[in-house]
């Protein structure tokens, strides 16, 4: 059996945040200042997944503009010749002086996750007042990196999705990505509170889909994470013809790691309290790592997440394409009742 060896790699550098939205999958950590990467750790991190082959590391918290050690994470990652993205709300790129700071080490690329469209929105989902500043950054970001930025669609958007897309492109947005608000575990319970269920979200999206085509000029793209059987006949394919599409997460393609702040080993952000290796202990170097994600313990957590949600879906020729959706959504639903 052919090795796996994780293309990209996701880097947790702190919990700490000046936004409090939410529907944040890692609001369970109360956002602690103390939950934040040591540098030598970084260091090493960075020199495993050099040495196992990964080209691309993405840097997410938290904010990971308030980790001090940012700047330094991009030189080294760029002496190894590893590409850094950084996920980011953006809001210090709206400062003057951190901005001129940043820009002396900067990252390859940059994620920007867009919260809200108006101040009022701003304050109502994340808690923050300097909407100005937001803005401000966002734009910056937007045309240092010619980038576009990303929406997590959720029960604050239902009514309102093109105003906040609207805003994305004013600020100069190359393209829009909508992903869907999935299930976050508060003490180790599944939670929805924030997403919209699965058959609203798709008579919701599918309304609003002419108008976001309009308004992006096509630039929009769907990371599909809802079963494409809960979508009207023709519609996912008219999504493919426009290139609007992505499905099918790292998780179910196992071409992806999270390191959480302490270095352990998780699935997917959104199990940030569920580690399937832990640093010193179940790995300390490239080998031992490789080992561990190879291993048959770790190959059926994977078989678990990945499995068929129904017996219909074995046969289903859109499978490969679709995966059955986001696996922590059957955390809430049941398939035979959604399907």
């Amino acid at each position: 059996m052919e090795q796996i060896r994780p293309q990209g790699v996701w880097l947790t550098v702190n919990r700490r945040c000046n936004f409090r939205c939410k529907w944040c999958y890692a609001k369970n950590t109360k956002y602690d200042s103390s939950q934040e990467m040591d540098w030598q750790l970084a260091q090493k991190l960075v020199d495993v997944c050099s040495v196992i082959g990964v080209k691309t590391i993405l840097i997410i918290g938290g904010e990971p503009t308030l980790w001090s050690d940012l700047a330094k994470l991009n030189d080294l990652c760029r002496d190894y010749g590893v590409k850094t993205i950084l996920v980011t709300n953006a809001m210090r790129f709206g400062f003057d002086s951190y901005w001129r700071q940043y820009l002396k080490s900067p990252n390859d690329m940059v994620g920007i996750s867009l919260k809200a469209g108006n101040s009022e929105q701003l304050v109502a989902v994340a808690e923050v007042k300097q909407f100005d500043i937001v803005k401000k950054g966002i734009s910056r970001a937007i045309e240092h990196f010619e980038t576009g930025v990303s929406i997590t669609y959720n029960s604050f958007y239902a009514e309102n999705l093109p105003e906040i897309v609207q805003f994305a492109i004013d600020c100069g947005a190359r393209m829009v990505k909508i992903d869907f608000c999935s299930t976050v575990f508060m003490n180790h319970k599944p939670s929805g509170k924030y997403m919209v269920e699965p058959h609203q979200l798709v008579k919701n999206i599918v309304h609003d889909y002419p108008q976001l085509h309009n308004i992006t000029s096509g630039h929009l793209v769907f990371e599909m994470s809802i079963p494409f059987y809960l979508w009207p006949i023709g519609f996912i394919e008219l999504l493919k013809e426009r290139n609007q599409i992505t499905s099918v997460c790292h998780v179910l393609k196992r071409e992806g790691l999270v390191f959480d702040t302490n270095g352990n080993v998780i699935m997917c952000n959104g199990l940030f309290d569920y580690p399937i290796g832990h640093c010193g202990i179940d790995y300390s170097d490239a080998d031992s790592l490789l080992e561990l994600i190879n291993s048959p313990q770790v190959s059926e957590y994977y078989e678990q997440m990945v499995r068929y949600p129904l017996p219909k879906c074995v046969q289903c020729q859109d499978y490969q394409e679709c995966g059955g959706g986001c696996p922590l959504r059957w955390a809430l639903y049941k398939p035979e009742e959604l399907l």
